[in-house]
């Protein structure tokens, strides 16, 4: 998919003249270019002076690298900036698809040559942005790092001034192994803002609308509905790097899935007390999707955010997890903690009507609704089996 942006993209490209300006950072507006680019669903409209192109540093030193940023810093990589950032503010972009955005526009603007000075760039408009970015290199690579306070897996990171600095140009997954890397001494904005990967909102971008026909049984009866969910959701996360597990049972619904799931088992719900509203509730989680291990599926680690269960043939307890956690919340607004096993994911429920195997966390009593298993069982209050003796943590809780 990224390659298809790229190479879309790239044939779009096409030559205007807009308003005049006098300010050097913005160039000669005579000279600027614009390109639609297809980011996930949605065209986005991006202006650049090709003037803000730099050459390669050639061979790898800290001075080189150090020229060739300074040089960047007498072009007017400004233009470009102003319409990263216009279009972040429009359509909602979290700091991970803008910094998404900004690196596919670079290699629109670069073209497939000069790799390094197209992560100067990349890094350049990360500290113009407002962020606290660290450039390393090793051989004849360099690589953009930006501060993040916020727990990642599977990513390199380095610590170094006493912040944690992510490798944006190692999510690719070639930077496997632990490798030696020089760190640039220039530090341009050293009190830089911290980069956000979570989604406390999902982007305005094109919608993608589809329509899974469902099914699950809930006390032994065939229940089936159709669910309208957004692809968008699917394909911004396919290459989303591996944030805390908690982030995933946080991020929303789409509007699109919300719209049209949530009616549906509202009205199940209504005529049901306590208890069965959270047995259907476990019955659509466990039945109405087929299981199998990341690892299994993918070939790798994958948690999930709710939408993206609709958008596979099969997930797992940590995805079950955070569409349950997702479903009560919407629907029930009850209190959940989340437990975490060495192996397993659960949610257990703020209640003290309803029987069962239960804990005490902060004063509060939760009783275990395990939305993975068993498959067709609408069974509540029951600790996972096998999971009877082990320990477990809570790694979040809900109200």
């Amino acid at each position: 998919m990224k390659n298809l942006f790229i190479t879309l993209a790239t044939a779009a490209v096409v030559l205007i003249v807009l308003s005049g300006s006098s300010d050097p950072e913005l160039g000669n507006p005579d000279n600027y270019y614009r390109f639609q680019l297809p980011f996930y669903a949605q065209p986005i409209d991006i202006v650049y002076d090709p003037a803000m192109v730099i050459p390669d540093p050639g061979q790898l030193t800290s001075n080189s690298i150090v020229r060739s940023y300074r040089l960047l810093n007498k072009k007017p990589k400004r233009v470009l900036l102003n319409s990263l950032l216009e279009a972040k503010q429009r359509y909602g972009l979290n700091d991970f698809l803008f910094y998404k955005l900004a690196r596919t526009s670079v290699q629109v603007v670069y073209g497939d040559t000069d790799s390094n000075a197209r992560e100067i760039t990349l890094f350049g408009l990360m500290v113009d942005a407002g962020f606290d970015a660290r450039l390393t290199y090793r051989a004849n690579r360099i690589f953009v790092n930006i501060y993040t306070t916020e727990d990642l897996f599977e990513v390199p990171i380095i610590n170094t001034g006493g912040r944690r600095y992510a490798n944006l140009s190692c999510l690719d997954g070639e930077c496997s192994g632990r490798q030696r890397l020089f760190i640039l001494d220039e530090h341009p904005n050293p009190r830089g803002r911290s980069f956000g990967f979570q989604l406390h909102n999902w982007p305005a971008l094109g919608v993608q609308a589809t329509v899974k026909e469902m099914h699950f049984q809930y006390h032994g009866v065939q229940q089936k509905m159709k669910v309208t969910f957004d692809r968008t959701v699917v394909d911004i996360m396919k290459d989303y790097p591996f944030i805390h597990e908690y982030a995933y049972l946080e991020t929303p619904l789409s509007s699109t899935l919300r719209n049209s799931l949530l009616p549906q088992l509202r009205r199940y719900l209504e005529p049901l007390d306590e208890r069965q509203r959270i047995e259907l509730l476990v019955s659509f989680t466990r039945s109405a999707f087929d299981y199998k291990e990341d690892n299994e599926y993918f070939g790798h680690s994958k948690p999930m955010v709710p939408e993206e269960l609709f958008g596979y043939n099969f997930s797992d307890c940590e995805d079950r997890s955070a569409l349950f956690f997702a479903l009560v919340r919407d629907l029930l607004n009850t209190s959940m903690a989340v437990v975490a096993y060495d192996d397993h994911l659960t949610i257990a429920v703020g209640t003290d009507n309803i029987a069962g195997d239960s804990f005490t966390y902060e004063g509060k009593r939760y009783v275990f609704c395990d939305p993975t298993g068993p498959k067709n069982s609408s069974r509540i209050g029951q600790i996972p089996p096998g999971y009877e003796n082990k320990n477990f943590q809570i790694i979040g809780t809900y109200k």
